[in-house]
């Protein structure tokens, strides 16, 4: 039986699903605490990667090792930064449950076999992180740096998962240009978590106010357009 094709938004990359190509559920294989590698170095092991026709998530989580609650919410939050139409569901729902995990406190993320077998295309994807890394590398060397211990403990991990949640949740939401400001929190955050950068976690949680605040006024305007158009046709 052949892989069973999902399509986001109209114009969107192809995502696909086979059921057949994961036997099991995904955990990522943890690696020493001395292994843990910087962010752009997190996206050259992706670019790196030998990957098939496409990206498959179980094995996203793979490629990162125990980076991956930090690292995987960076590389589904990039698509819809820069942005690529017809990802911010998928990536959106996927985020949503790896948050809600960090939120648990689970020491790594874990995939169910039939979302672990959902798969990106693979030409699309590569092309949007390659167009990130340069900017990763440029914040990196420039800003990023441990600092504010506090905000990237793991009590402070576990508040942070409710609040990308929340984001995850609004970047799946069909809302012409809702996607992008959840999206930016979210990357923030995520660059907070991989380099143990408490002040970037912290933007990123300012960020997520401002962005659920351009979200809410996004959705409010067009209930408003909508309303009046809908007064001038039929009254």
């Amino acid at each position: 039986m052949g892989p069973v094709q999902r399509r986001g938004a109209a114009a969107g990359p192809v995502v696909t699903e086979d059921p057949a190509s994961v036997t099991s559920d995904i955990r990522p294989a943890c690696e020493p605490e001395g292994a843990r590698k910087r962010a752009s170095e997190v996206l050259d092991d992706f670019l790196a990667h030998e990957h098939g026709e496409r990206i498959v998530l179980g094995d996203l989580l793979a490629i990162l090792g125990d980076r991956a609650f930090g690292a995987l919410l960076l590389l589904l939050a990039i698509p819809n930064v820069l942005p690529v139409p017809g990802l911010s569901t998928a990536t959106g729902l996927v985020t949503a449950l790896v948050a809600a995990q960090m939120a648990l406190g689970r020491r790594a993320p874990w995939l169910p076999r039939r979302l672990a077998a959902v798969g990106i295309d693979r030409a699309v994807f590569l092309k949007v992180v390659a167009r990130a890394h340069p900017h990763v590398r440029r914040i990196e060397r420039r800003l990023l740096r441990p600092r504010l211990p506090a905000l990237t403990s793991p009590l402070a991990e576990r508040a942070v998962g409710l609040v990308v949640v929340v984001l995850a949740v609004v970047l799946s939401l069909p809302i012409v240009f809702g996607n992008q400001p959840p999206a930016l929190a979210i990357a923030l955050i995520a660059l907070g978590l991989i380099e143990k950068d408490g002040a970037f976690v912290l933007a990123g949680l300012v960020a997520s106010v401002l962005a659920l605040g351009v979200v809410l006024a996004v959705v409010t305007g067009l209930f408003h357009g909508v309303t009046f158009l809908f007064n001038g046709l039929f009254t």
